[in-house]
């Protein structure tokens, strides 16, 4: 079954981008309805709510199906509540869509899909309406509400694939394409910076719940250089004391206390210049091993499931 709710997905995106046959799609257009919009609407929802009930049950949904498990308010509640899938940002990238207005090109789908009535997403409400009395809600039925269910279906088919990325080419993730098989929507993703602290394998950015994919150096290729790091970092800390315990005339750092106060604040202010310049000394003897631990590095794209 791991492919059947892609291929329903990639079915409905086909006819979506079909309709650009006949409908100039622009910011202008998007409140265009029909009822062959109207019916990919209905059908786009159906697959979502059909799929975001199988993703309940797989991440520790506990009721069992049936008339009391509600698709919003349980299933995609869930998904908020472990991804915060309110915040996760997709663009429409269509090469046939002209939207220029960032509020149409850039959606998140999923923001109050975990909510009922007339306080859920704008997609639900549309789907709703249409569903229970086409003929007075055929308005409903329209571009943006259809794009944005489609949204809403295309992300948590990406969840539901959970698909791992390995041996990425750079930390931006050049190599890959993030339509991830879609040519109607790409993801948002989080690439690693260049400049960042390397003791941690990734590190958290202001955007972080809005993306979709997660680019960062593997945990383990990461714990080795931060093992050489720590290493360093234990031999520059003995290695200090000792210079320091010299300088001062005393054997241990408990006998401290006993100093003049004069030989206190030498001491004390001499503390960081003698840890920097052990800390380069140490450096440069493990370079050897930092550079070996840097060079084998893995760069990884990884599924933002609100793992940092």
């Amino acid at each position: 079954m791991d492919q059947y709710f892609w291929n329903a997905y990639k079915r409905l995106e086909y006819e979506t981008l079909a309709l650009a046959d006949c409908i100039h799609v622009c910011d202008d257009q998007l409140k265009v309805y029909s009822e062959r919009i109207s019916d990919l609407l209905v059908r786009a929802s159906i697959e979502a709510e059909a799929l975001v009930k199988v993703l309940y049950h797989a991440n520790g949904g506990t009721k069992p199906g049936g008339k009391d498990l509600y698709f919003d308010t349980d299933c995609f509640g869930l998904l908020e509540s472990k991804w915060v899938i309110s915040k996760k940002t997709i663009y429409v990238t269509a090469s046939s869509f002209y939207l220029q207005d960032e509020s149409n090109r850039v959606l998140r789908p999923l923001y109050k899909s975990y909510k009922r009535g007339t306080s859920s997403s704008d997609w639900q409400k549309a789907y709703q309406a249409v569903k229970h009395d086409r003929v007075h809600n055929l308005k409903s039925g329209n571009l943006r509400n259809l794009l944005l269910a489609m949204g809403a279906l295309y992300i948590i088919n990406i969840y539901y694939r959970d698909t791992h990325f390995s041996n990425l080419s750079d930390l931006k993730g050049s190599n890959i394409d993030w339509g991830l098989g879609s040519e109607l929507f790409s993801v948002k993703v989080s690439p690693e910076s260049e400049d960042k602290s390397i003791r941690k394998a990734y590190q958290k950015k202001p955007d972080y719940d809005e993306c979709i994919y997660i680019i960062k150096h593997t945990d383990e290729t990461n714990q080795a250089l931060k093992n050489v790091l720590l290493t360093i970092d234990k031999e520059t800390n003995e290695k200090s004391l000792v210079l320091l315990l010299k300088k001062a005339g005393i054997e241990k750092l408990d006998q401290f206390d006993t100093l003049e106060l004069e030989k206190k604040q030498i001491l004390v202010e001499s503390v960081q210049e003698t840890k920097n310049k052990v800390y380069r000394e140490t450096l440069l003897q493990h370079s050897s091993e930092m550079r070996k631990a840097y060079n084998e590095m893995v760069i990884e794209a990884v599924l933002n499931k609100n793992q940092y």
